[in-house]
């Protein structure tokens, strides 16, 4: 059955895309274009353009969409008869067009009929691709709207700042807004920005150290716009080797980056004389410049939203759900964040105390984002940075030894920090935290402790997410589930049928892409209504949900969910 799956997908892939259109399409040497264009678009990736690529990546995208019209119009063939001819090619030239909607429905009519006419897994697969490509087109439409552009002049002189946000060891967040001509004294001023300036003790008063020192912090920075005397430095020695991040709702919206003069800030004086240049503090040791990053003005963060008001189960797990899927999009780009804790979660609870808020993860300084090691970094000396808050640091990397040959593998250490988190969500208390009386429990270290030695979840918690929790904390890396298969699982707790988490048998692939092209169908229509509506008195709640279903669907891949319900049938 492999080898006959291999060899359909061998001949359709290579031989019938290279006899049908070798005259008519641009040619490419030397590339694999499934290979490669599959490493780009499948999981969401883009080649940013630069010098020699252009018209590599047209030709690629060029054969992919010929390839991606040969699977629709062969599907389309046994779905539809040979009556329907003329709606075929009109669904064709739909979604050729951009909309697959007319395409979607004539395969979900096909699947709820039990005709059977879909049934090799490349197509199977292929109609996920589908699902997958239509979600990112209409967030980036989204994205691109609710994305802020700023002038090419723009700096600290074009913002007003307000009060202190948050302030830690290394960076002072202030709310801020754009100065306009038009403003009026009388009204009350909104701050819809946050400006986090870091502070700057080493680093020479000059962009390119600047940027050598902190690139991590711009690692989720949706537009790279530096000065142009940076340019060249950015693009030889760093761009080559620092991994970006692309946008995603989990992820703090971190819109510009610069680097300027330290002002004299209101508190500034009170809160971090000492990392006030002389300038401003004569007994300061900062520097003249450093880094400034503004982003979005988020409420609250997890930890002080937990003490103000704890969240019900259901809310519990959207939150888990969301903070796995942020470290999901994370891993896929080859991005260990390495200080995950309830300070550096945000939250924006601007509809509503009673519904649920969105979840960001933000503070990236310590992050590993090499595109040359990817996710395993050398660890040679003791002396090389493993990481922020040793208390929630992977026992893999907490007990790592240092040598010539040896190396920290970070694939699974994030979702481990993200177990703990999840004791703080449902209990309000972290196991690996010092308590502060005996009655609240034993403090366990991530170097000593055992698997048994876990606590038990709160009762009400579903017995599917704390043996899911108790996964997640497992001391062998090996034993533990990755990021996406752990996100996948919450999905499904909340949205699949519930047959599926109940009943020890195993759903078909038919199945699951009827439940899929339910949801998508669900979301194309009404989530661009909803995200546009957030000033509405719409529950908040159903934002996020559509919010966290979408996500899902941005990444569906049918192998992914069959291991989730596996697991979940071996769990029960």
């Amino acid at each position: 059955m492999y080898l006959k799956t291999a060899i359909s997908r061998a001949y359709y892939r290579y031989i019938l895309l290279w006899r049908k259109n070798a005259n008519l399409l641009p040619q490419t040497q030397g590339v694999n274009i499934f290979t490669k264009e599959r490493a780009l678009i499948e999981d969401g990736k883009r080649l940013l353009p630069s010098a020699g690529r252009t018209t590599e990546l047209k030709g690629i995208q060029t054969r992919y969409d010929y390839a991606r019209r040969l699977l629709v119009d062969g599907v389309l063939k046994r779905v539809t008869n040979s009556l329907a001819s003329d709606l075929r090619r009109k669904c064709v030239r739909q979604h050729n067009n951009g909309n697959p909607s007319a395409f979607f429905a004539l395969v979900g009519t096909s699947l709820a009929s039990g005709t059977g006419v879909i049934t090799r897994n490349d197509e199977l697969e292929g109609v996920c691709w589908e699902i997958r490509e239509s979600i990112r087109r209409m967030r980036a439409n989204l994205f691109e709207a609710e994305n802020r552009e700023f002038e090419d002049e723009f700096s600290l002189s074009s913002l007003e700042f307000g009060k202190v946000i948050a302030k830690g060891c290394n960076a002072v967040v202030y709310e801020a807004r754009e100065k306009t001509k038009d403003d009026n004294e009388q009204m009350p001023k909104e701050y819809p920005l946050a400006v986090k300036m870091m502070f700057n003790f080493d680093a020479e008063s000059n962009a390119s150290s600047i940027l050598r020192s902190m690139y991590r912090e711009m690692v989720p920075l949706q537009n790279v716009t530096l000065d142009k005397n940076t340019i060249g430095f950015w693009e030889n020695e760093m761009a080559e080797r620092i991994q970006r991040l692309p946008p995603h709702v989990n992820i703090v919206a971190m819109y510009r980056s610069l680097t300027d003069y330290v002002p004299d800030l209101p508190s500034g004086r009170t809160l971090y004389p000492d990392a006030l240049p002389m300038r401003l503090n004569p007994e300061g040791y900062g520097r003249n410049m450093s880094l400034f990053l503004v982003m979005k003005k988020y409420n609250t963060n997890l930890r002080q939203y937990l003490i103000d008001k704890p969240p019900d189960i259901r809310d519990g797990i959207l939150l888990l759900t969301q903070l796995l899927e942020a470290v999901t999009h994370m891993n896929r780009c080859e991005i260990a964040h390495r200080d995950l804790k309830s300070d550096n979660i945000l939250l924006d609870t601007s509809e509503g105390e009673n519904n649920c808020p969105t979840l960001v993860v933000t503070d990236f300084g310590c992050c590993l984002s090499d595109r040359y090691y990817g996710l395993k970094m050398p660890y040679r000396t003791p002396d090389m940075d493993r990481g922020g808050n040793a208390a929630l640091m992977a026992p893999e990397v907490a007990t790592a030894q240092a040598g010539m040959f040896s190396t920290i593998d970070y694939s699974k250490s994030d979702i481990w920090t993200v177990g703990t988190l999840a004791y703080e969500i449902f209990t309000g208390m972290n196991p690996f935290y010092k308590q502060i009386t005996k009655e609240q429990g034993t403090v366990l270290r991530n170097t000593t402790y055992t698997d048994d030695m876990l606590p038990e979840l709160p009762a009400e918690v579903p017995s599917l997410i704390s043996r899911l929790v108790r996964n997640m904390l497992a001391k062998n890396p090996a034993k533990r589930l990755d990021a996406e298969t752990a996100a996948t699982i919450c999905q499904l707790y909340l949205w699949a049928p519930s047959q599926w988490i109940s009943k020890n048998q195993l759903p078909s692939s038919s199945e699951i892409l009827q439940w899929l092209l339910s949801l998508t169908t669900k979301i194309l229509y009404e989530g661009p209504i909803l995200f546009h509506k957030r000033d509405s008195q719409r529950k908040r709640a159903s934002v996020t949900e559509y919010q966290l279903i979408a996500t899902f669907l941005q990444r569906v891949k049918l192998k992914v969910i069959s291991k989730a319900l596996s697991w979940i049938q071996e769990e029960i």
